[in-house]
């Protein structure tokens, strides 16, 4: 563990906004940066996507197909004006967005350390995976038209090196586009609503003012930001959690002959369960808060950036 200044200012701060898990969440009064600090060496940070949790959230990801792919269509529509070309997403989860991207006709190309989750991107959506992080190497060399990447920049160990990486790996004119939360520009009274921070996870809490400093910092030039009250969905997802928690835990024995076929039937139900609140979800982030009021609250995020020229 080591403490770190803020990434933009360099300096330090005993200015602690969010405790968890032992993590110790600081926010730069200068531009409102909030970062773990002191935080784990890159190693433990790479290792948490090894870990068994990580087989509960790969099949989790597989599973919710319905509203990932209700997710890469609305964002590819955000981006319409670029028709084709090659695409590289980061993070690519089960690689849903991309299976999107590929039909409106992108050469797609996915990075994901969870080797469960590249696996499936590879075997089943027939989509080239590379395990490693990105690096001039990556896909032999291969520059690409638009990048992409959904709710990564706060797991960057270094967030500016990681942007250099990607303006590097774009051609002359490419795009980058990502999304992310807004937590740096949150009045702290709302932090009650998040259930959980996900520490140590999340290495990095951004400002929209943050994201326009690392785009500007790596050689990109901000094109649009589209920003969506995430607040109803923190309130149900709360309530949510706290009713799940509540109910009696009543269990039947079942028969010995049936264990197989109930098993499989309670699987088939969670992922039926599993995609329709995810339907949920999708039209209470992208629709419900794209009218909602947004400033002091939290939001997601979507930016479109160019490489300079």
């Amino acid at each position: 563990m080591k403490d770190i200044p803020c990434i933009f200012c360099n300096r330090k701060t005993d200015r602690i906004v969010i405790e968890e898990g032992g993590y110790k969440g600081r926010k730069c009064p200068t531009c409102g940066l909030i970062y773990i600090s002191p935080r784990p060496s890159l190693d433990e940070i790479h290792n948490l996507y090894r870990l068994d949790q990580a087989l509960t959230s790969a099949k989790s990801l597989i599973a919710d197909f319905i509203s990932k792919r209700l997710v890469a269509k609305h964002h590819l529509r955000l981006i319409k004006f670029i028709t084709s070309g090659s695409m590289l997403e980061i993070g690519a989860g089960a690689g849903y967005f991309l299976h999107e991207a590929r039909k409106e006709g992108f050469d797609v190309y996915g990075i994901e350390l969870n080797e469960i989750l590249a696996k499936f991107i590879t075997e089943n959506l027939g989509i080239p995976c590379e395990l490693s992080p990105l690096s001039d190497s990556t896909f032999k060399g291969k520059l690409f038209d638009v990048i992409y990447h959904c709710d990564v920049i706060s797991h960057f160990y270094d967030p500016i090196l990681e942007f250099q990486k990607m303006n590097k790996k774009l051609k002359k004119g490419g795009f980058l586009i990502f999304e992310t939360g807004n937590l740096g520009d949150v009045e702290e009274k709302y932090y009650k609503y998040f259930v959980s921070f996900q520490y140590p996870d999340h290495l990095f809490f951004f400002s929209v003012g943050n994201l326009k400093k690392l785009l500007s910092r790596t050689g990109f030039e901000t094109i649009s930001i589209h920003q969506f009250s995430i607040l109803p969905e923190l309130i149900i997802y709360r309530v949510l959690k706290q009713f799940m928690h509540s109910k009696p835990n009543i269990t039947k024995k079942p028969r010995e002959n049936n264990k197989t076929r109930i098993k499989a039937d309670e699987s088939l139900l969670k992922q039926v369960i599993r995609n329709i609140y995810g339907c949920f979800d999708f039209l209470v982030r992208y629709k419900l808060g794209y009218l909602l009021p947004k400033k002091g609250q939290p939001q997601t995020v979507i930016v479109v950036a160019q490489k300079l020229l």
